[in-house]
């Protein structure tokens, strides 16, 4: 049935098929749960308001009953100043309207009224006693009479002085919490009461037949449904802490129910609008569909015809656009295949020869006369820079050029036999003599094709760049040799020392003991280089966690002027500090910032004369704070300043400096330091200063790398 309809018509079913079925799911599933939650949420906001409506009505009768229970301890203990006492208390308690003492045995009475209340009647109030939940001796009863001026609340309480017994009897104006227990902003249609044990209420004109069951001692707080007056009410009673009543809200369900009300409306709008526009809408698309498809359609008719000529006409509509490229593309593509079907090949070799020209490999192919037909970018640049003309040059002036040295030693040379041809790949390594000194390294690799009289017909050649890993396996070898050569002195010692104590058994203990000394010595510089080497490393590689507070630069000074001042005694040195600026405070780490002061003022005291004075000057500006150290020593050459940061590197240009003892560490580690805080280390050497190293500490927080 669905085949007979049209486009419009099943656009227009599904879609009211969908939208009723969306309504009943919002009815049946939905909408029971929407409601659960509306009516769980409002109820509790009604519970909420009651319960914060009878802690403050608790409070207010709390504090009245107390006031009763401090009057009776006032007349019992000062029965003499009874008046005076009850018109203080008239006077200076809130809300309190009559105090009636009664004498039981004469039946006599003292009557205390505050004068706004001298028109209420009091007299002419039923009352009906309860015992109070905070005082059982005091008994209490509410009036909601209407024909009062006040709804009046009552405590009563016998009290004996000396052999006599007397009633107190304390009146109350509740009318504000009447008020509040029966009016409460809720917004819609509620009953409010208050009612007693029996389920009375204490306000005579409320007719609400609120439910019994929910009043009794065992019910603190309770809710209901019950139907009254043709409506459904829900029913909340809360009990009072200090009197024996219930306050009881009916609160009717179309005020509980108004927001699932309003989405069951909404929806049925929604859906019928809806409905309405998917009608209009799919009428729309009909008409806007029919059109191009019948446009398509006739001019596809000429495709099943093998008429290829006549083109795919273009419709406006914009959801057409991708059918008619891919129909146009296809009419195209078979026009070109019923001409000729080598174009293929043709778009496929250019397609390869783009993706070869942007490698980073050097690639080239080379035709039969030995010269390059085709040479990538960084092929062209290579043979430019060994001044070669990438279009006439010949592979072979590229192999014999006098700066390219090819080793044979670890060529490979592999055969493969594809009928009809032969490949032969050749592999060697390339060693690049640049003028300005610097080595580099290829492996390159020749693919040439043979025909069966094993001539070369054409080659591809593919040179890889090697330069980095090789130089990073010269840097790795060169860095072990050092490493050996610093570890095999004192290896050297530990081991000849020991020979010598194993062999030699007449020796004393005092040379037994020096001996060993020079052991501890040895194996002391071994796991220095070995620590500070390690250090370095993570350093370098970011492993090592730096602790950034805030550090005083000149105090650090300070303190490594302190740790130094033994070797600087030793070689009769002296240490001045100079000053420039203010605020030295920065944000870095105090233990590496202390390592690196500590390792120039180490390398100064190292290498210089005697009887010096070594300068630290600390200066601040806005946004720096910098630490020079001139040592005024042996001075550092124009050539060794170019490595002085390198690892294991020692200057050797200054015999004296060359014959320290050092690791050839310190400033690398320093050097790493500096460069963990986003800082910098400056060297200035000549003849008048000897060295100078300056450490650049950025004050800024967020330029730190942590």
């Amino acid at each position: 049935m669905l085949n007979k309809l049209t486009l419009r018509d099943r656009i227009f079913y599904i879609s009211s098929a969908l939208i009723l079925l969306a309504v009943v799911l919002i009815w049946l599933f939905v909408r029971p749960e929407y409601q659960r939650t509306i009516v769980n949420e409002r109820t509790t906001i009604v519970s909420q308001l009651q319960e914060y409506t009878l802690r403050q009505t608790d409070n207010t009768i709390s504090n009245w009953l107390n006031a009763v229970n401090r009057l009776s301890e006032d007349l019992i203990n000062n029965p003499s100043e009874t008046e005076s006492l009850s018109e203080k208390a008239v006077n200076y308690t809130p809300g309190l309207m009559r105090i009636l003492i009664t004498d039981i045995s004469t039946n006599q009475n003292i009557d205390i009224t505050r004068t706004i209340y001298n028109s209420v009647e009091f007299n002419s109030v039923k009352t009906q006693w309860y015992p109070s939940k905070v005082d059982d001796h005091i008994n209490i009863s509410w009036m909601g009479d209407s024909t009062q001026t006040a709804s009046i609340f009552v405590a009563k309480k016998n009290l004996q002085i000396s052999e006599e017994v007397f009633t107190i009897t304390v009146y109350f104006n509740s009318q504000s919490l009447s008020n509040n227990l029966t009016y409460i902003p809720l917004g819609g249609k509620y009953e409010a009461s208050i009612v007693t044990a029996t389920s009375e209420s204490i306000f005579a004109e409320n007719s609400f037949p609120f439910p019994k069951e929910l009043v009794g001692e065992a019910t603190y707080s309770s809710q209901k449904v019950v139907s009254f007056d043709n409506a459904n009410w829900y029913i909340l009673s809360s009990r009072f802490e200090t009197i024996p009543f219930w306050h009881i809200i009916a609160v009717e369900d179309s005020f509980i129910l108004e927001p699932v009300h309003q989405l069951i409306r909404f929806a049925f709008i929604s859906a019928g609008i809806i409905l309405l526009l998917m009608f209009i809408f799919s009428w729309y698309v009909s008409v806007r569909i029919n059109n191009p498809v019948q446009s398509i359609l006739t001019d596809v008719e000429h495709l099943g015809k093998l008429d290829f000529e006549h083109p795919i006409k273009s419709v406006s509509l914009p959801e057409f656009k991708t059918m008619h490229n891919t129909l146009e593309d296809i009419r195209i593509t078979l026009k070109r295949y019923k001409k000729i079907n080598v174009e293929k090949l043709i778009l496929e070799e250019w397609k390869n020869r783009y993706m070869v020209t942007y490698s980073k490999d050097l690639i080239g192919v080379v035709g039969e006369n030995n010269k390059f037909s085709f040479a990538n970018n960084q092929l062209t640049h290579f043979l430019e820079s060994l001044e070669l003309n990438p279009v006439e040059c010949s592979l072979n002036d590229v192999i014999e050029h006098k700066d390219l040295i090819f080793s044979r030693s670890k060529a490979s040379k592999s055969y493969h036999y594809p009928n009809p041809f032969t490949v032969m790949v050749d592999q060697a390594d390339i060693e690049h003599l640049h003028d300005n000194g610097t080595n580099y390294y290829y492996v390159s690799q020749q693919l040439s094709i043979l025909n069966e009289d094993s001539k070369v017909i054409g080659s591809y050649l593919i040179i890889h760049d090697k330069t980095e890993d090789r130089l990073l396996d010269i840097k790795r070898n060169d860095m072990i040799n050092v490493i050996v050569h610093e570890l095999k002195n004192p290896i050297s010692a530990v081991v000849g020392i020991s020979k010598l104590i194993i062999d030699n058994k007449s020796m004393d203990e005092d040379e037994i003991v020096m001996l060993l000394k020079e052991i501890y010595n040895s194996g002391e510089r071994m796991n220095n280089l070995v620590n500070r080497f390690l250090e370095i490393q993570k350093l370098e590689i970011g492993s090592t966690g730096l602790d950034f507070a805030e550090v005083n630069m000149l105090q650090l000074v300070k303190d490594v002027k302190m740790i130094s001042n033994p070797l600087l005694i030793d070689k009769h040195l002296n240490l001045k500090i100079d000053v420039k600026g203010n605020e030295f405070n920065i944000i870095a780490s105090k233990v590496f910032a202390f390592d690196a002061i500590q390792n120039l003022v180490s390398n100064a005291v190292k290498y210089g004369d005697p009887n010096r004075t070594i300068v630290i000057e600390v200066a601040s500006t806005l946004s720096k704070v910098t630490v020079s150290v001139t040592d005024y020593g042996y001075g550092i050459s124009e050539e060794d300043q170019k490595k002085v940061f390198d690892k294991f590197f020692r200057v050797k240009s200054n015999v004296k400096a060359a014959k320290e003892k050092g690791t050839g560490l310190g400033l690398t580690y320093v050097k790493e330091i500096m460069v963990r805080h986003k800082g910098e280390i400056i060297l200035e050497s000549n003849p008048d200063i000897g060295s100078k190293f300056t450490l650049v500490f950025p004050k800024k927080r967020a330029e730190i790398n942590i």
